[in-house]
């Protein structure tokens, strides 16, 4: 009879989840729509997280190194201040290198376009092509002031969504960054209430099982990230030596944010070259060749060779599966999908890699006995 009990309790179970999947798959805009919503929602504290768990790197590298300090709330403060000082550093180095050259170039490009657009037609000229004279059009003043009349409250929306839109991001990012910082002040307390709060509704077996998930995955994820920037130092540094060299001009901002772009996992640095190579274009156009030859024989021998053996050792995900990561997290969520495929994948190959060495050590005990 308790068996006949069981069995009817899974054959429920079943058909309640294919009728709630059936649900979902059939009104997949309701369902959506309801995600997009939850998201907007819990959008500034999942951001609030990822924050916190950035800085929680340089953070925890700080306390390490003023552990003399005794008083910990004093120490966590300190160490607070300081990897927000790094983050807004290492932000502000960038913006200061590559910012001011891109509104250089801005400028020359503004300047020289007469003289572009009178090459082009000289070109076509040549090439006999009639060019269309603009005396040759005839304009209606009237029609064109009524045309811009109509067009005012299309404007005014437009203005006021840009307004709207700007106030929601900044709002978003000040709660999110509130957020993370107190994460990081409790985040000894918030880890026991967390743990507290699965010990009462899971069972002990799936709590221990949720918490070594979250112990692998924390693991992964720091020591990725750590390794991920130390590469991107690397290929910033190589970048920058080639392009003095070779005598390429703004060879230390173009090396900067190359460097930063190839925090994207092996495809990141093709940004940096087509930026780099628009600010080169700008000064000397016979070097962009040369620049772009250079970096790309650079970014392939550190994508291919360097980054995956260091990042793969230093994760414990073979070189082969860190290619596999990058393509398919690349197809899936495009550039966060590269940056989060490596570590996501990486979870999976250790978690799995447990349960292997289990499933061995348990067919070695039952073979011995």
């Amino acid at each position: 009879m308790q068996e006949k009990k069981m069995n009817l309790k899974k054959y429920i179970i079943l058909i309640t989840y294919t009728l709630m999947g059936l649900w979902v798959v059939l009104n997949l805009d309701i369902v959506g729509n309801i995600v997009n919503c939850i998201i907007k929602v819990i959008f500034p504290f999942i951001l609030g997280g990822s924050i916190a768990f950035i800085l929680n790197i340089p953070m925890s590298f700080f306390e390490r190194k003023m552990r003399k300090i005794k008083n910990k709330k004093i120490l966590r403060t300190i160490s607070i201040i300081f990897a927000i000082l790094v983050i807004v550093l290492v932000i502000a180095l960038v913006i200061t290198l590559i910012v001011p050259r891109l509104i250089e170039v801005i400028n020359l490009l503004i300047e020289n376009m007469p003289y572009f657009v009178e090459k082009i037609n000289n070109i076509l000229e040549e090439i006999d092509i009639e060019l269309l004279d603009i005396n040759n059009f005839n304009i209606n003043v009237e029609n064109m002031k009524e045309q811009i009349i109509n067009q005012i409250p299309n404007l005014l929306n437009f203005s006021i969504s840009i307004v709207t839109n700007t106030i929601s991001v900044v709002s978003n990012i000040f709660i999110a960054i509130i957020f993370a910082i107190y994460i990081l002040i409790d985040k000894e307390r918030l880890n026991t209430q967390m743990q507290k709060l699965l010990n009462t509704y899971i069972e002990r077996k799936k709590v221990e099982k949720v918490i070594n998930i979250g112990k692998v995955a924390n693991n992964v994820f720091r020591k990725f990230f750590t390794v991920q920037c130390l590469e991107a130092a690397i290929l910033g540094t190589l970048c920058i030596i080639v392009m003095l060299i070779l005598r390429i001009p703004y060879a230390i901002p173009i090396g900067v944010l190359i460097g930063v772009t190839a925090l994207i996992p092996i495809v990141g640095a093709f940004i940096g070259i087509i930026v780099g190579a628009i600010l080169i274009l700008s000064v000397n156009p016979l070097k962009v060749v040369t620049f772009i030859i250079s970096i790309i024989i650079v970014q392939q021998i550190e994508g291919n060779v360097i980054y995956p053996k260091v990042v793969g050792n230093s994760v414990g995900l073979p070189g082969i599966w860190v290619l596999v990561a990058v393509t398919i997290g690349g197809s899936i969520g495009g550039i966060l999908g590269m940056l989060l495929g490596v570590p996501i994948a990486t979870t999976i190959y250790n978690l799995l890699k447990e349960k292997i060495k289990k499933v061995e050590r348990g067919e070695k005990n039952g073979n011995n006995k």
